[in-house]
């Protein structure tokens, strides 16, 4: 039994190895690399040395973010080893749960040590950065969530609701922990666990640990069963999305409509609920809470106005965040385990390419339409709240901008255009099915940006009075426009070769992106008496970004010819 472990943590290890090393390396380097270039143009780092508490629920969130999806993305390739292992349920069960622990709370401990080293005094665990509290909650969280997870393979409303209130009480406490006088005084740092913290967080980790070695054996066996008001449930809501309703005949489809609703049925509704649905109440929330903390009896013109750009803000940050997962979902969901091939109701279809395209690409239009219409509905549903709450100046402020030249139109346009790109550019790369693609392309955009945020900042202090640095950064800047734009070019042409569009879509997507450059051209040189001349860079922002809106319709097509005929 040793030896299976043995071998089964040192795949866990092999596996988490990267992702660790990303991890630690974004959490460490991204600030180092910000005080660098804040040194470098001669800003003052007194004040994030002062007031270093400020950053630290930042870095726990976005800590626990990068750690856990670590663990998740290690631990996903080693649960199948584990499952045939010969041993008691109740120990593989218990080697997960210490195997994500461990490793939380090495990368933990690395990283704080790091910043410790890089950032901070030697009274940091004392004044201002709190490291014994948090990583206990985080022990005691991913104890609560094994159990969660594996007690929800056999769903119910009950434990739905159970782990619901589990998870909000775990958090509300953690948080409370900040507030030792209430939460109308001043936040402070969890300096100390005292021994009923430390007593409570024993007991629940122990009840955790012990209802997810159950729910595993249950698993295991096969006889994790969902309760019958959950089964009614779910009859009902898949009939609510797919327009089924089980009672009636079953009518016979065509082959793509078939396809159609497996491919939806088995990776875009899942997408659709935790982007629109999920995000969705997400922003309601925030923006709830903000309505709510909103003083009207000493709120100006001004101010109404801050409230509206709070909404627009929480819409468009929480827009672009589901823009990736659906991105992530729709991508890992045409591929298998291991991305070593497509699904093989997929690959197998009885349908050429250019068929399987547009039937994926019409799920993909549909995932993304529902999922910002669940966005909208959202902020609209928001600014109905705060009508009610705080009267029609809200609303004032909100049309007022209607009669200055778009002023309420333009962000909408903004937002649309940004989660068209950000989710159908995504959705290219990830359906090609291949992991070294990824990487690289996620490698090649971050590094890009670094690479210019270091340029600039660097270069326009040591080097600015050469005349050769001029001429490399004007050419070094229009290169990213030019390969986009060259990169588009090529994909339309490969697929028009290989007969995966139609000479009439090229044709189309040509003549739109020459008329929306004509277009923004014409108006550059009706203003151009006000602005002193045309500003070419912006010309060129704007064939650059009628490139990446019109790209996907040529690369998602080869990305999926690439994947089916490995």
């Amino acid at each position: 039994m040793s030896s299976a472990f043995y071998m089964t943590t040192r795949n866990f290890c092999k596996r988490a190895r990267l992702g660790a090393l990303l991890a630690v390396g974004a959490l460490v380097l991204a600030p180092l690399a910000s005080r660098i270039i804040m040194r470098l143009q001669g800003l003052s780092l007194a004040h994030l040395d002062q007031n270093a508490f400020d950053y630290h629920f930042a870095y726990l969130g976005v800590s626990y973010i990068f750690f856990l999806g670590v663990c998740l993305n290690a631990l996903a390739g080693s649960e199948k080893i584990c499952m045939r292992l010969p041993v008691s349920s109740a120990s593989i069960a218990t080697w997960m749960m210490l195997s994500m622990v461990g490793l939380v709370v090495s990368l933990q401990l690395v990283t704080n040590g790091l910043y410790r080293a890089l950032f901070f005094d030697d009274r940091w665990l004392a004044d201002y950065w709190p490291l014994l509290g948090p990583l206990l909650f985080m022990v005691t969280l991913i104890l609560v969530g094994h159990a969660a997870y594996w007690s929800l393979h056999a769903p119910s409303l009950t434990k739905y609701a159970f782990w619901s209130a589990a998870v909000v009480a775990l958090f509300w406490w953690f948080i409370s922990r900040y507030f030792p006088n209430g939460y109308y005084k001043e936040i402070v740092p969890w300096r100390t666990v005292t021994l009923g913290d430390f007593i409570l967080m024993q007991l629940v980790a122990i009840a955790a640990w012990y209802q997810g070695t159950r729910a595993f054996t249950h698993v295991r066996n096969g006889t994790a069963l969902p309760s019958s008001q959950w089964e009614q449930i779910q009859i009902w809501w898949k009939g609510l999305l797919t327009g089924s309703v089980p009672e009636q005949p079953v009518i016979p489809l065509s082959r793509k409509s078939s396809l159609a609703r497996l491919h939806w049925r088995d990776s875009c509704q899942r997408a659709t609920l935790i982007s629109g649905v999920g995000f969705g109440l997400c922003i309601l929330i925030i923006n709830v809470l903000v309505i709510a903390r909103f003083d009207q009896t000493n709120a100006s013109q001004n101010e109404f106005k801050s409230l509206i750009e709070v909404f627009s803000l929480s819409t468009m940050l929480f827009g672009l965040i589901a823009a990736v997962v659906i991105a992530v979902l729709l991508g890992e969901g045409t591929t298998g385990a291991g991305r070593t091939e497509m699904k093989q109701f997929l690959a197998k279809a009885p349908l050429v390419d250019r068929d399987l395209n547009s039937t994926l690409f019409r799920n993909l239009l549909k995932t993304l339409g529902l999922a910002f219409l669940g966005i909208v509905g959202a902020l609209l549903l928001s600014v109905t709240i705060a009508v009610v709450w705080h009267g029609n100046e809200v609303l004032g402020n909100l049309i007022s901008p209607l009669s200055q030249s778009g002023g309420t139109i333009l962000p909408v346009i903004i937002f649309v255009i940004g989660f068209w790109v950000v989710a159908a550019n995504m959705v290219s790369v990830f359906w090609t099915g291949r992991s070294w693609f990824y990487f690289t392309a996620i490698g090649v955009f971050f590094g890009g940006v670094a690479f210019y945020v270091i340029l600039l900042s660097v270069g326009d202090r040591l080097f600015q009075h050469l005349s050769i640095y001029r001429f490399l950064l004007i050419v070094l800047l229009l290169l990213p426009p030019l390969l986009i734009c060259s990169g588009t070019i090529v994909a339309y042409l490969t697929a028009l070769r290989q007969k995966l569009i139609s000479q009439t879509a090229a044709i189309v997507a040509l003549v739109l992106w020459q008329t929306g450059l004509a277009g923004a051209l014409i108006q550059m040189l009706e203003h151009s008496q006000y602005y002193h001349g045309v500003n070419w860079g912006l010309l060129v922002f704007y064939a650059t970004l009628g490139a990446l809106i019109l790209a996907p319709f040529a690369t998602i097509p080869l990305a999926l010819a690439w994947n089916r005929h490995r």
